[in-house]
């Protein structure tokens, strides 16, 4: 097995890190003594130990959101997100507004009804065959062969497909085994205890979850999702958990640059990123919590109660009702007055109307103009604005700028020919309409009373508008003394992408593109969104021979941004083969330093909604690899008697074949360093993340990062001492599983706790570990 171990006060224009290591000194840091089932002091809520005065129906809610917990279904959810949202990219970018606006979107509600109807017949033909059935009477393994029965008929490869269709599949399956679980405990559930009813709930919720997702890939949340979780969960007479209460909090903004939680560990020096919620994981808590409500509720009018009170506009209505819709009409109309306005023009009426519009889409910068009045900062913001841009506002001034702008970027848009057949220079408006953007989003975003303050917002205006126009605009037209440049070297620009008529951008992208050769300890440096390094991705996907030769492309996320829409509007890889939302990576400034030698480069840990850098590391000739998944999956199942953690580790197929080869040569420490590198590694960057989602997720329970990080370290410990000893009895089944057929292995492993007052103590028994192969879905 490879080795992962290491793991100023004018205008601008002129005239006017270290290689990260596994977690230090494990073997001195993290020792596993007598009393090793004990881990130090509880770091629990004590508000995970049930209640001797909680209700039933609670308890049952409480341990069905667990039980339905799957990280994989928050994928799947967020590849629908990010395929409709590149969809109607394609189908609407090559058309202006209007009717075809409509189009676009009839378009992606078919294709999203497709796989309704696909879902539905799975989900009818489940309910059908259980109607009567009462869960204490299912046989081990019988609700998934009829799961994988009805799947095969339906062409599908069955429950561990990685599509929509495969994870509900696994959802239904968890329903299920959760209701057993509840029966035997003597906790009763909706539909009289039956199957069928239950499996009808999820029928009924789904239509629901596929238009929140297609409502989140068009950027068109309603009021619906702005109410107050809260009150509605005392309406029902059920609790939500908080993360869904805290997502669906009113005044909810569009969704914006979804992503996976950022794992990244910073240097002392830099502040970590603070983990953004993916809207495929919003979308699936919210509908776990509906699914267990209405079993829990024991309350068949509960699912009529979730469609009437989170109720979605009709995507496909035609109406241009969202901030981001308005954010792109009111960009597009202030380029055209900057482009064709006469020379000179101070356009403070054109600014006072633009500033609302970059306002509406970020809620942080709605909050602060709330306090202090929109009418006094922009009155405040507008003007000077106006006064900044009017030297480079008119139809020869756009000219000048977007043929500096093309000369950045030949190898990169053919934005040369668009800026000579733009005629009044659309490509320079739009630089200086960026720079506003930006100028005016930092200014929101400071606090009320630094707004309220004419002299200091004058500053921040000032310093804000060199360094956002130091970013879209060629330094060769800057002052000298402009220190706010963020590459050195070659200078670049972003550009709004993707290029069209129909002007609705999405994301900038930097002109420049940058070549790379990789070695082996920058790779294993880069720690990506998952947990994994850059090497542990390149070598799953047969990567080898370093250092490698790439190309880095750069973007930067705007309000509304999904990752679907970067995934269609940049084509295919160098391979040939078609992009994959997957192959996107948060730019922090250690990443730019470590990869690009550019830290200027890497965004800042910023809000969800601002503006964030994204990067791809493109490898010529290397082969397709299939949408990338999870290397670490947790679970926290608390419908059983005891409380069960597993923790699933999934190794790719060259993992798996190195594994095969160091067995069969009974190279036993090289195996257990090699997994000792792989466990504690993932256990340092990944699993804290995952573990305070999963306590995150479950009523009464929380972990604070601290705390995370002390119960991850124990763990990833307690599982490598766990392979030492069981090594020998493993051997078989890891080598059975490098010879199968499916791709790579799954590593299971399982802590028990004997009651939910262990849990909160920390008391776990010993692990099991299980050899699956392929990737196991639980």
């Amino acid at each position: 097995m490879d080795s992962y171990e290491n793991p100023t006060s004018s205008i601008p224009f002129p005239g006017g890190a270290r290689v990260l290591t596994a977690p230090g000194s494990a073997e001195a840091d993290h020792q596993e003594g007598e009393g090793g089932a004990a881990w130090l002091s509880s770091p629990f809520s004590e508000g995970l130990v049930a209640a001797s005065d909680a209700s039933e129906s609670e308890e049952a809610f409480a341990a069905l959101a667990a039980e339905l917990e799957d990280e994989e279904f928050d994928e799947a959810l967020q590849a629908l997100v990010d395929e409709a949202a590149g969809r109607h990219l394609d189908s609407a970018g090559a058309w202006p507004s209007g009717a075809t606006e409509q189009l676009a979107t009839g378009e992606v509600e078919a294709w999203m009804a497709g796989i309704a109807s696909e879902a539905d017949r799975l989900l009818e033909h489940v309910e059908r065959h259980f109607a009567d059935r009462a869960p204490e009477s299912l046989a081990e393994g019988e609700v998934e062969a009829v799961l994988t029965e009805a799947l095969a008929a339906q062409g599908h490869p069955g429950l561990e497909g990685e599509d929509f269709l495969g994870a509900l599949a696994r959802k239904v399956k968890s329903v299920a085994k959760g209701a057993v679980k509840l029966a035997k405990r003597g906790i009763a559930i909706a539909g009289g205890v039956l199957l069928g009813p239950l499996f009808g709930i999820i029928r009924k919720l789904v239509p629901l979850l596929l238009k929140r997702v297609l409502s989140f890939a068009l950027n068109k949340l309603p009021p619906g999702l702005q109410k107050d979780a809260a009150a509605l969960a005392d309406k029902l007479g059920i609790r939500l958990p908080s993360a869904v209460a805290a997502v669906l909090a009113p005044a909810s903004a569009p969704a914006a640059t979804p992503a996976a939680p950022a794992a990244e560990p910073a240097p002392a020096t830099e502040p970590a990123a603070e983990p953004a919620a993916a809207a495929g994981a919003t979308l699936a808590e919210l509908f776990d919590a509906e699914v267990a409500g209405a079993v829990a509720g024991q309350r068949p009018a509960t699912v009529d109660e979730y469609e009437s009170e989170w109720e979605l506009l009709d995507p496909g209505d035609g109406r241009e009702d969202g901030a981001v819709a308005r954010l792109d009409a009111a960009r597009a109309e202030l380029v055209d007055r900057i482009a064709e306005a006469p020379p000179g023009s101070v356009l403070t009426a054109e600014l006072e109307q633009f500033l609302p519009a970059v306002m509406a889409a970020l809620p942080m910068i709605r909050t602060g103009i709330r306090v202090i009045g929109r009418e006094r900062v922009v009155g405040l913001i507008a003007k000077p604005l106006a006064e900044l841009i009017k030297g480079h506002v008119g139809p020869e001034a756009s000219r000048r700028l977007a043929r500096a702008i093309a000369d950045k970027g030949l190898g990169l848009l053919s934005l040369e020919a668009e800026a000579q057949a733009g005629g009044y220079g659309r490509l320079g408006a739009e630089a200086l309409a960026s720079t506003l953007e930006d100028t005016i989003r930092a200014v929101g975003q400071l606090p009320p009373e630094s707004q309220a303050e004419p002299l200091r917002l004058q500053a921040e205006l000032q310093e804000a508008f060199a360094e956002a126009a130091a970013r879209h605009l060629p330094s060769e037209l800057l002052r000298a003394d402009v220190g706010a440049l963020e590459l050195e070297g070659e200078s670049a620009v972003w550009v709004l992408m993707p290029r069209g008529p129909s002007r609705r951008y999405r994301y900038r992208k930097c002109t420049r593109i940058f070549p790379v050769r990789i070695g082996r300890q920058v790779a294993r440096a880069v720690v990506l969104a998952d947990g994994e390094t850059l090497e542990q991705r390149l070598l799953d996907e047969g990567g080898g021979g370093w250092p490698l030769e790439a190309e880095v492309h750069v973007y930067e996320s705007l309000p509304g941004t999904h990752l679907g829409h970067l995934a269609a509007a940049e084509g295919e890889d160098l391979a040939g083969g078609p992009l994959d939302a997957g192959e996107f990576e948060e730019l922090t400034p250690r990443t730019a330093s470590l990869l690009l030698n550019q830290p200027g480069l890497g965004g800042r840990p910023a809000p969800a909604g601002t503006a964030r850098r994204w990067y791809r590391v493109a490898v010529g000739g290397r082969p397709r690899h299939p949408r990338r998944h999870k290397r670490l999956l947790v679970r926290l199942p608390l419908t059983g008697s005891r409380p069960v953690l597993r923790l699933h580790l999934r190794l790719g197929e060259r993992s798996s074949h190195r594994i095969g080869e160091l067995v069969a040569q009974r190279a036993d420490v090289r195996l257990v360093a090699g997994f000792r590198a792989l466990i504690l590694g993932v256990a340092q960057r990944s699993l804290p993340a995952r573990l305070a989602r999963q306590f995150q997720r479950t009523p009464g329970a929380a972990l604070s990062v601290q705390q995370a990080q002390t119960v991850a370290a124990a763990l990833g410990e307690r599982m490598v001492a766990a392979i030492s000893a069981q090594l020998r009895t493993l051997g078989p089944s890891l080598a059975a599983a490098a010879r199968d057929p499916a791709a790579g292995m799954t590593l299971i492993f399982e802590f028990g706790f004997a009651d939910r007052a262990a849990l909160a103590a920390g008391r776990a028994d010993a692990p099991t570990i299980t050899v699956r192969p392929g990737r196991h879905h639980d």
